[in-house]
């Protein structure tokens, strides 16, 4: 397998622009954020307990039984993502917009029993349509002056380790041997400007998008007692192209000018999964329930490719080099989810709702027929930890307008002292609604902070790392029609 497979140094999680399955794909893959309809999302997605949104077919698909109708509704929204980079004291940023469908769905009630004098299944209802649970689209930079190493750096140390030119990678090392910034003297490997005095910048653009269709199906049992359960298929889109660029912008090097790396980088496949879930409400104001998420079994597929140019105060002709396009085919299983949620509705007034959501990502497991993952998945095991999640969602309603509020918070996946990565999810909104008809205007802000490192060395204290502060807007729209 010619692919750069990364693990975790020391105590601190990092990413790495190589093409190996790791710990960072499992968790982009895993971590979802609250999407689907405006309504939903504005109330933080804390709708465990409350259902009768589409949306909550993905959270708790009990909540499907809430319906007494049948209905349709699109979301279409505007995001906008922005990230401030610091690298050795210089501080960058950058964003990006995106325009996307964040959800589509049907809804069908069949009503059982009107009967309202005796015990029985009064609806069974049926939901099918599409949720777009994260949203991969993302541009950041980091640039400084680096005056302790250089990229040049790793590649020595990991032609040294491979031991013979036949031995270096194609998509890394192989590609500084064939453009001469890695070369040989006397047998032995050296470069340029390997104790570093070199400007750096790079560029990370991300594209894509998980997006999971839901086939859903519950029933109500006399407006007490609600039972679901949804199949999902989840569709991974995931890409990537990362420059990075060094420049000897003092002059140090009699040879040395600059060098530029890029790196692209897709991911596609689907998964299945199984969610069930029951709501009960024991007294009208007051409503309970529980979820139950089965792991995503996916199958995914990367492809991948890089290329170098040199910039050299040499004679040799060649100062561009190209990869071979790899491909891995491989399989990753997520963790399993548990949700319990509390809901106050306060009759046509308003209500309150709050979710706890619990994933222990240290079960999280990649596979393949061709590769072990055995240090990977020790990795996971190692420096993940469980997820708590809290969601909260408040609503009043002044006929024939709504006010929403939410707020989510996500604790570190990573282990204490590894990388805090928790994050934080403030959202507003308003609605309007009529017997047949409704829209809702919904907003969400969220922020967190994340390491990042450049490239890989032996000493752990000497890894370049960004610290990245993301920041993202999401304006959704929903429009929905009962019949």
């Amino acid at each position: 397998m010619k692919k750069t497979v990364i693990s975790l140094i020391s105590c601190i999680v990092l990413s790495f622009n190589g093409f190996g399955q790791n710990e960072v794909d499992a968790l982009r893959y895993s971590m979802l954020d609250p999407g689907g309809t405006a309504r939903f999302a504005s109330m933080g997605g804390a709708f465990g307990a409350l259902g009768g949104d589409f949306s909550s077919l993905g959270i708790n698909p009990a909540g499907l039984g809430i319906y007494r109708s049948s209905e349709v509704t699109i979301t279409p929204s505007l995001s906008y993502q922005a990230v401030e980079t610091g690298y050795f004291g210089q501080v960058s940023e950058d964003m990006k917009y995106n325009v996307n469908l964040n959800n589509i769905g049907l809804v069908f009630s069949v009503p059982l029993s009107r009967n309202m004098e005796v015990n029985a299944w009064r609806f069974v209802n049926f939901g099918f349509g599409l949720n777009r649970q994260n949203n991969f689209n993302n541009r950041w930079i980091a640039e400084g002056f680096n005056n302790q190493n250089s990229l040049m750096t790793s590649f020595l140390e990991q032609a040294i380790q491979a031991g013979h030119e036949n031995n270096l990678d194609d998509f890394s090392t192989g590609l500084a041997w064939d453009t001469y910034l890695l070369d040989k003297y006397n047998d032995v490997f050296f470069v340029d400007m390997p104790d570093g005095n070199v400007l750096q910048r790079q560029s990370v653009n991300s594209s894509g998008s998980l997006r999971e269709y839901v086939f859903s199906m519950a029933a109500n049992y006399n407006d007490r007692l609600y039972l679901g359960g949804t199949v999902g298929l989840p569709v991974v889109r995931y890409q990537e192209e990362v420059v990075f660029e060094e420049r000897d912008v003092d002059g140090i090097s009699e040879y040395f000018n600059a060098l530029t790396f890029r790196n692209q980088f897709e991911t596609r496949g689907s998964g299945l999964n199984l969610k069930v879930g029951a709501i009960v409400r024991p007294v009208d104001f007051l409503r309970l329930g529980l979820a139950i998420h089965t792991p995503t079994f996916y199958s995914l597929k990367d492809t991948f490719s890089a290329s170098m140019q040199s910039d050299l105060n040499l004679d040799y002709d060649t100062d561009y080099a190209i990869s071979p396009v790899g491909e891995f085919e491989y399989e990753l299983n997520t963790p399993m989810k548990a949700i319990g949620s509390l809901a106050f509705v306060f009759g046509t007034n308003g209500l309150l709702s709050l979710d706890y959501e619990y994933v222990d990502y240290t079960t999280s497991r990649l596979r393949s027929s061709d590769y072990s993952f055995s240090e990977e998945n020790s990795v996971i095991r190692n420096n993940m930890q469980a997820q708590h999640v809290l969601r909260l969602g408040g609503e009043i309603r002044l006929a024939p307008l709504a006010l929403r509020a939410g707020y989510g918070y996500y604790s570190s996946p990573y282990r204490e002292g590894v990388n805090d990565a928790s994050r934080s999810v403030l959202s507003a909104g308003i609605g309007f609604r009529e017997r047949s008809f409704f829209m809702d205007f919904g907003y969400t802000y969220s922020f967190h902070s994340e390491e990042y490192a450049l490239y890989m060395l032996e000493n752990p204290s000497m890894i370049p790392v960004a610290e990245r502060d993301f920041t993202a807007s999401i304006f959704r729209i929903t429009m929905g029609w009962r019949f």
